[in-house]
């Protein structure tokens, strides 16, 4: 007994000491990892920050080259507090009433250059879009838990004019603290090479400048902001390394300590006798139901109940497996039946049982994905078209409801035809509406002219039945990110039109 005793006790010291080297193996490896992870990670992250800002200020356009030019004229006189807390909605609206005073009737961009702006208009315009934008860049910094996100223009000389500063300077007029704008800092190459090759190049190069700051050691990437092939800017973004660095040595320290102590002490004994034991029935197990993953066959159910004997809680849960794999064989068997049933269920409360078209319930929840896309400003290009069959409750009257319903189907296909690249709902007795995208986007006109032709053809063909020559009015309009705050705004410009089209129409026959 001494020997099995002294050879157990030799056995478990070099286990402890096999753990503790491998315990310090994994930490290193581990470290690595984590700093290699993290890198890779903070890389991309900075890229897909800097590339998604530089896209949001190219899709400003034409508005956002001329906010640039005016700010670097007018900006000694915009004023922005340095405690703005991301609401630009009156700065935006005090432009917008101002310019239509000035200009009642024009389209700031279209009608009125901003270049031809009054200067007080000038400033109004650069305060209010700088807000917005100093606004999307702190929100992307938050987002993404960067130090901060910026946008800068070369001024000569390794200078950069910073237009967007998330830590600007400041300057108190009146007892209020205000950024002060357009800051020139020096940005030595050596310092910044990827800054300038960004300029320079015009194109995207991987890779960080590495800097300290109040941040402590800080990497920063950059993105060119190109617009009609013209270079405006650099769009950067920095991110902090020196914490998170500090924290993976703490952990890695703790994880070899902890493991190396633990393992010592219970490792070597609680392993042999957990594996002769126990582990050697539970890999059974594993296996058995690795198998039933892989087969699905329920002969395994009694391999295990079989094989795995003995008067423990292994037992126990080899016989719950057992019967769990005899209950998952039953469920998957109802499963299908009971998805067919949940699918159409689905399909039956979004679908119109008259014409088979989606219901209001589906235009509904339609609206509220258009919304949610609207909000991440990745959604701009649809409208809505509203159509009203005219004189139902008369083929009803005077036909029959089952004739009604005919006239319902007909223009529902004439609908559906008509603008066959874009959703149709119905949403009420005689009401359909038309989210208009893709092609029917592009070309509304042609159709509303195919639309208003194919009816006028059948209100002239004498073959047809009174309640076959179905006639319809509609109104249409396209959603304008500038004025309209969702798609109820669209919807209500729609039904509108429609009811004036509708007038119009009495008014012809009159």
């Amino acid at each position: 007994m001494a020997k099995r005793r002294g050879l157990k006790k030799k056995l478990i010291s070099l286990y402890v000491l096999l753990v503790i080297s491998v315990s310090i193996l994994t930490g290193i490896s581990s470290y690595t990892i984590q700093m290699s992870v993290y890198m890779a990670q903070s890389e991309e992250k900075l890229q897909n920050t800097v590339a998604y800002l530089a896209d949001v200020l190219a899709k400003q356009g034409d508005e956002f080259i001329a906010f640039q030019e005016l700010f670097l004229e007018v900006s000694d006189n915009v004023y922005v507090p340095m405690d703005y807390d991301g609401d630009y909605i009156d700065a935006k609206n005090e432009f917008f009433d101002k310019f239509s005073t000035e200009y009642p009737g024009k389209v700031i961009g279209k009608d009125i250059a901003y270049s031809d702006l009054s200067e007080e208009l000038k400033v109004l315009f650069v305060t209010y879009k700088h807000k917005y934008l100093y606004h999307i860049f702190q929100s992307t910094s938050k987002k993404y838990d960067i130090i901060y996100t910026y946008y800068m223009v070369p001024a000569g000389d390794y200078y950069m004019y910073y237009i967007l500063d998330p830590v600007p300077s400041s300057q108190v007029i009146d007892g209020t603290e205000y950024m002060i704008l357009n800051d020139k800092v020096p940005e030595p190459i050596e310092e910044h090479e990827h800054m300038w090759a960004a300029w320079d190049t015009g194109e995207f190069t991987p890779g960080f400048d590495e800097y300290d700051n109040q941040y402590g050691k800080t990497y920063a990437c950059y993105y060119p902001l190109l617009m009609d092939g013209k270079k405006m800017g650099v769009v950067g973004a920095d991110i902090e390394i020196a914490t998170v660095n500090k924290i993976i040595v703490e952990n890695t320290i703790q994880q070899i300590l902890y493991m190396a102590l633990l393992v010592s002490v219970f490792g070597g004994l609680l392993t042999f006798l957990l594996h002769k034991f126990y582990i050697e029935r539970l890999l059974k197990l594993e296996k058995s139901i690795e198998d039933f993953a892989l087969t699905k066959d329920l002969s395994i159910a009694k391999k295990i109940k079989n094989e795995i004997n003995g008067n423990d809680e292994i037992h126990d849960l080899a016989d719950e497996t057992s019967n769990m794999i005899e209950s998952i064989c039953e469920y998957v068997d109802s499963l299908s039946e009971a998805n067919e049933k949940i699918r159409f269920a689905n399909e039956l409360a979004n679908k119109d049982t008259l014409t088979g078209i989606r219901n209001k319930t589906a235009y509904d929840n339609e609206v509220q994905k258009i919304e949610f896309q609207i909000a991440q400003e990745n959604f701009d290009k649809f409208g809505i078209a509203m159509v009203d069959l005219n004189y139902l409750k008369l083929i009803n009257d005077n036909f029959g409801h089952d004739k009604g319903n005919i006239a319902i189907k007909k223009i529902c296909n004439i609908v559906c035809v008509t603008f066959k690249h874009s959703p149709v709902f119905r949403i009420g007795g005689d009401e359909f509406v038309v989210i208009l995208e893709n092609d029917d986007y592009d070309n509304i006109h042609t159709l509303i002219k195919q639309f208003r032709d194919t009816l006028n053809d059948i209100s002239m063909d004498e073959t047809l039945e009174p309640w076959e020559k179905v006639s319809a009015a509609i109104g249409w309009t396209m959603f304008d990110k500038q004025t309209d705050l969702g798609v109820q705004n669209v919807f209500k410009r729609a039904d509108n039109l429609m009811y004036e089209d509708k007038k119009n129409m009495k008014a012809t026959r009159n």
